[in-house]
């Protein structure tokens, strides 16, 4: 991606990762450091299960974002960042500037969330909301 704009979606990514990182560190401390302790009222229990579930769901989003944006940089770093993964036409800065780990252009998400069997790039494999 010939951009000006290109350092500055380098500058984004790293506070990205760098945000994501803290946020991974914290839940996890969060879900290390409370020991399981006996529950007189079932609801509680289950309120308390719940919450580290949620919490663990969180963290994992949080890592799969963490990779999109390592790959975002890895293709600063190589010279391909800015184009679709699926067409490898590139994507709109506008989109970039919105989500700077964008993979894949407006069209192919489209085509790719509408697909919901596809093998390659399948729904499983983002984050809703696109952080694919």
């Amino acid at each position: 991606m010939p951009s000006k704009k290109l350092p500055s979606y380098l500058t984004r990514l790293k506070e990205i990762r760098t945000n994501l990182l803290a946020d991974v560190e914290k839940n996890f401390k969060i879900s290390q450091s409370e020991p399981p302790e006996p529950v007189a009222d079932i609801t509680d229990d289950a309120a308390r299960i719940y919450s580290n579930q949620l919490m663990t769901n969180l963290g994992e989003q949080d890592w799969e974002k963490l990779k999109q944006v390592d790959e975002a940089l890895d293709k600063i770093r190589d010279g391909s960042y800015g184009n679709c993964a699926n067409c490898d036409q590139p994507i709109p800065e506008a989109r970039l500037d919105v989500v700077p780990f964008a993979k894949f252009c407006v069209e192919c998400l489209s085509k790719i969330e509408n697909e919901p069997h596809s093998s390659t790039n399948s729904p499983q494999n983002t984050i809703p909301g696109e952080m694919v």
